[in-house]
């Protein structure tokens, strides 16, 4: 089976909260009330996504984390890549010369890496304003969420 881990999923969660207010200094506390990830995942996330410059962090009285405003179209690869690293769904994908026994004989090494660059692409062509947008509402008739979806939000 592949899936992000947990930490990455809800990195996604976390973003996407904060991309939802992107002018606003959000809290770890107010993060972890609106989405309920434990509260120390938030905190461990939260510096990670300021160390990858996704996030800012704002320090003393009123501090918090904002978007950071010169990162324009954060994709999902950015935000999975900044908790866990390169997107790499084998470990012979990484660039290392020896990765397993079966390298010398292996007939798909090469052919993961197309594998693998299909699945970063995929990551990497949502962008976190998608995820943030609102969510599809499946007690509304059909027409009523297409006609919501195709509605211009005006500032």
């Amino acid at each position: 089976m592949i899936k992000l881990s947990n930490l990455a999923d809800y990195a996604v969660v976390l973003m996407s909260n904060i991309a939802a207010r992107p002018d606003v200094i959000h809290t770890a506390h107010e993060i972890n009330k609106n989405t309920r990830v434990p509260l120390p995942t938030v905190s461990k996330i939260l510096g990670k996504m300021a160390k990858a410059n996704l996030l800012v962090s704002h320090r003393g009285i009123g501090g918090g984390f904002s978007m950071n405003s010169k990162k324009l179209d954060i994709s999902i690869a950015d935000i999975v890549e900044a908790v866990d690293g390169p997107v790499q769904l084998t470990n012979c994908i990484n660039g290392e010369d020896s990765c397993c026994d079966y390298e010398p004989i292996c007939l798909t090494r090469h052919k993961w890496d197309k594998i693998n660059q299909a699945v970063y692409e995929a990551l990497d062509s949502v962008t976190l304003s998608e995820m943030a947008e609102q969510p599809y509402d499946f007690s509304l008739k059909t027409e009523e969420n297409t006609a919501r979806a195709n509605k211009k939000v005006e500032v």
